[in-house]
C-alpha cells in the first residue's frame, strides 16, 4: 500500500513538474521564474484545495519553475569574480523579493477563498 501512495505522489508531482520545466526553459530569466514560482507556491498553498492539487501545482509546478541551482551557480560566479557587493545585493534581494512574492500569492489566494 505504501508503494502505491509513493508512486501516486510521484505521478502527481510529475504532472506539474513537466509543464513547469518547459515554462522555465522558455522564460530563461532566473529572477522572473523564481518570482513566478514563489507567487504560485504562496497562491496554491493558501487555497482550500485537495492535497493532490497542492502536489501537482505547489510542489511540481512551482518547484520546477524555480531554479535554486541556477541561482546558486550565478552566485558562485559573482563570488569567483570578486563581485562581493553584487553577490550580497542579489542574494538578499532575491530572498526578500521571493518571500514577498509568496506573501502576495498567499494573500491573493486567500481573497479567492472567501
Amino acid at each position: 500500500m505504501a508503494i502505491d501512495i509513493r508512486k501516486n505522489k510521484f505521478i502527481l508531482i510529475s504532472l506539474g513538474a513537466i509543464p513547469g520545466a518547459l515554462l522555465r526553459w522558455q522564460i530563461d530569466e532566473m529572477f522572473i521564474v523564481n518570482l513566478i514560482g514563489c507567487f504560485v507556491l504562496g497562491f496554491i498553498n493558501s487555497l482550500d484545495i485537495s492535497k493532490r492539487y497542492k502536489l501537482i501545482l505547489g510542489v511540481g509546478l512551482s518547484g520546477s519553475i524555480t531554479t535554486f541551482s541556477g541561482w546558486s551557480f550565478y552566485s558562485y560566479k559573482l563570488l569567483s569574480q570578486g563581485l562581493y557587493k553584487l553577490f550580497l545585493f542579489t542574494s538578499i534581494s532575491m530572498i526578500l523579493i521571493g518571500v514577498f512574492a509568496i506573501y502576495l500569492g498567499h494573500m491573493f489566494g486567500k481573497k479567492l477563498n472567501l
